[in-house]
């Protein structure tokens, strides 16, 4: 099932376009590879998706708009060095628990749940500066499943993870995709993580966009004409 549509898309700055007549879908429990060099504009698009920025031309239609949850998983952030929070605070940071200084019955329960499936309760009272970079970053996927997504942005969320880690990582977002039928957009550099976990893909270039089924991206073209891909 169809949950976004984006028709003739193209965001121009200035007198710069980043791109033009971008067509593509998000389809429901699909994992979509949002794929371009350093600079091309795939956080843009991200932004205009969210209706952060607005298109120049083209329009998104969302299917079923009121429906739909987005959570955001960043970057690995080595500054998470700075927070003294045992890992289990860190991901109940994203509750909104206005003027109550705790956690009500149903948010323990959530928390202790996503906890379980991101595979952190055994370390759930180890503090984060403590942890792996693996681990910090399961951490940031936990803050953003407790929201109970239904759509997951991964920005580079695996950047400057070991491999152990990275697959490690993916496997929770797989695992908890087909459980709960979890769309997800991931912004990735990395072709051995597209051609895993992704189902289709979106190149954005300088010249145009490419959009389809992730087994018809050409790998050597890609690795051929960006330098930034591994």
């Amino acid at each position: 099932m169809m949950i976004l549509d984006g028709k003739n898309i193209g965001i121009k700055f200035d007198n710069r376009w980043l791109y033009q007549k971008v067509d593509f879908q998000l389809n429901q429990a699909h994992n979509l590879a949002l794929i371009g060099d350093n600079g091309v504009g795939k956080t843009t698009l991200i932004r205009a998706m969210l209706g952060k920025i607005p298109l120049t031309t083209g329009e998104f239609k969302w299917y079923d708009a009121e429906q739909h949850k987005i959570a955001y998983v960043p970057q690995y952030r080595p500054d998470m060095q700075a927070f003294p929070l045992r890992i289990k605070d860190f991901v109940a940071l994203t509750f909104d628990q206005g003027l109550r200084p705790w956690l009500s019955k149903e948010e323990k329960s959530r928390l202790q749940h996503i906890l379980e499936i991101t595979n952190l309760t055994n370390i759930a009272e180890q503090r984060i500066d403590r942890a792996s970079g693996g681990e910090r970053q399961r951490a940031y996927l936990a803050q953003a499943l407790v929201q109970n997504p239904n759509i997951l942005i991964l920005d580079e969320a695996t950047a400057n993870l070991d491999n152990v880690a990275k697959y490690g990582l993916m496997d929770v977002v797989a695992a908890y995709q087909k459980r709960y039928q979890l769309t997800t957009i991931m912004v990735s550099h990395d072709i051995d993580i597209m051609q895993r976990y992704a189902d289709e893909y979106l190149l954005l270039t300088k010249q145009g966009s490419e959009y389809g089924d992730i087994t018809q991206l050409d790998i050597a073209k890609l690795r051929e004409g960006g330098e930034s891909f591994v």
